[in-house]
This record gives C-alpha cells, sequence and structure tokens, in this order.
C-alpha cells in the first residue's frame, strides 16, 4: 500500500491510498490541478480513483470534491447525518447529488480494493466522521478535527497499522495567542480540535511497536511541528514511527 498526505491544515486536506490498482481519497480541500500533479509525481493514476470519502464539509475538507465528482465521475460519501443537515453547503459546493452516497456510523462500506467504515467525531460541522481503513490485510485508522476523542475510536485505533491523528494546537500557545477569547474557545472546545497533549496521549496509548503514526492539521498560529516532534519523542515508546506532518508539505509512506 502507497499512501500520500497532500498537504494538510487549514490550508487544505487530502489523504491519498494506493493499492497498486486503486485508489482510495478521504478528503479532498485542494484543487484538481493540486490532486493530479501530486498523483503524477508519485506514479499514481487519477483514473485509479474510486472514491472519495469526505470527513465533514469545511472548505479546506471539501472544497475539490464537486470538480474531482464531476471529472471523474466517481462517488462521494458523507455521513447520512451531513446529509441531512448541510444541504445547502452541499449545493453552495457543487457536490451533485447524483453521485452522493451516505453511510451511517458503523457500516462497512465496500469499493474497489477497500473497506471503509466511519465513526463519528465532535466538531462543529453535523455529522462529521472519522474513519478506519481495510485493505489486503492492512488497516489505517484516520481521526481529525475533533474536539474530544469519541469513546469508538479507542478500540478502533488500537487495530490499525497506521495512524493519522489530529494534533492541532499547543495549549500554552493558543493561550497566550492573539486569537480573540471567543475563537479560542472554540478551537479548544468540544466541537473544535485535538491538543498535542491530546493526541500524543491517545497515539501512546493505542499504539503497538512497529506501527507509524502521523500527526496531522497542525495549526499555523498555534503549534509548531518542533514542539509536537519533542512531545512524541519524550511519551511515546520507541519503536513506534512517529510523524508529524507540517502544514501544506507532503507526506509519504508504503506499507506491505
Amino acid at each position: 500500500m502507497h499512501y500520500l498526505i497532500i498537504t494538510t491544515g487549514s490550508c487544505g486536506n487530502c489523504y491519498v491510498f494506493f493499492s497498486g490498482t486503486d485508489t482510495l481519497i478521504i478528503d479532498d480541500g485542494i484543487t484538481y490541478s493540486k490532486l493530479s500533479r501530486s498523483l503524477s509525481e508519485h506514479d499514481i493514476p487519477i483514473s485509479s480513483i474510486r472514491a472519495l470519502f469526505l470527513t465533514h464539509l469545511h472548505p479546506d475538507h471539501s472544497k475539490g470534491a464537486g470538480v474531482l465528482q464531476r471529472k471523474l465521475g466517481i462517488p462521494v460519501y458523507i455521513s447520512e447525518l451531513s446529509r441531512e443537515r448541510n444541504g445547502s453547503i452541499l449545493m453552495r459546493q457543487k457536490i451533485e447529488m447524483e453521485s452522493l452516497r451516505t453511510y451511517t456510523f458503523g457500516e462497512m462500506v465496500d469499493i474497489p480494493g477497500f473497506s471503509v467504515s466511519a465513526f463519528p467525531t465532535s466538531h462543529d460541522s453535523d455529522g462529521s466522521a472519522g474513519y478506519v481503513i481495510e485493505s489486503a490485510g492492512r488497516t489505517f485508522f484516520l481521526m481529525t478535527d475533533t474536539g474530544v476523542i469519541p469513546k469508538e475510536a479507542w478500540e478502533l485505533a488500537c487495530g490499525a497499522d497506521v495512524k493519522f491523528i489530529e494534533s492541532n494546537y499547543d495549549d500554552d500557545m493558543l493561550e497566550e495567542g492573539r486569537y480573540p477569547e471567543f475563537l479560542k474557545k472554540r478551537i479548544n472546545g468540544v466541537y473544535g480540535h485535538l491538543s498535542n497533549r491530546e493526541a500524543v496521549d491517545f497515539a501512546k496509548r493505542t499504539a503497538r511497536h512497529g506501527e507509524s503514526v502521523y500527526f496531522v492539521h497542525l495549526s499555523a498560529n498555534n503549534n509548531a511541528p518542533s514542539i509536537v516532534r519533542e512531545l512524541a519523542e519524550r511519551e511515546i515508546p520507541s519503536g513506534i514511527f512517529c510523524h508529524v506532518c507540517e502544514r501544506g508539505g507532503l507526506s509519504e509512506g508504503f506499507i506491505e
């Protein structure tokens, strides 16, 4: 399995999983040209994309969905609750209803090369989700944009070979920063984002020797990659491979 984090953070989010014949995308908050260029540079045919799953409908995760849907004719999956609550956003982002698919949390969705199930997250976008992806005997766990760690996530993460975990902000940087108080409360509230401390503790308690953890969705103003790395090195046992994804940067991995 070849996987890419094309970009992550408020500038856009896009995760790519390529089995060798089939490609699954989680989130598309980038332009079609950036997606196609990144795939081409990593020898992933854009024609191999079978489906796009969205964690939620904030533009940094979904603004490219409509164009990708129309260009390739692929299905776009969101939670049933997201579809029920976000009709105006779907229209504004020009996501076509004919190719829109929904699922219930816990349901297994099979597409060529992959099985995908979702769990609810806690964010200020109705119906937001995290995902567990299975392919060729390997399991991936993705949790981003959630103010608290859902109870379902603990068990699901324990079974994953590779984990993508939001590590959005440093507590001190957020508290001492220039953001207005209402925005600070939104970020560290139950419908906001995970702190470095929460993310690293979650990784420490769910990762096993030989697994990989990617810390994603770092804030540009309230975090720094060096802070996450230092905390992970101090708290997470050796033998667990930790990667900090810088905002706007590309990360790549392989697993047999």
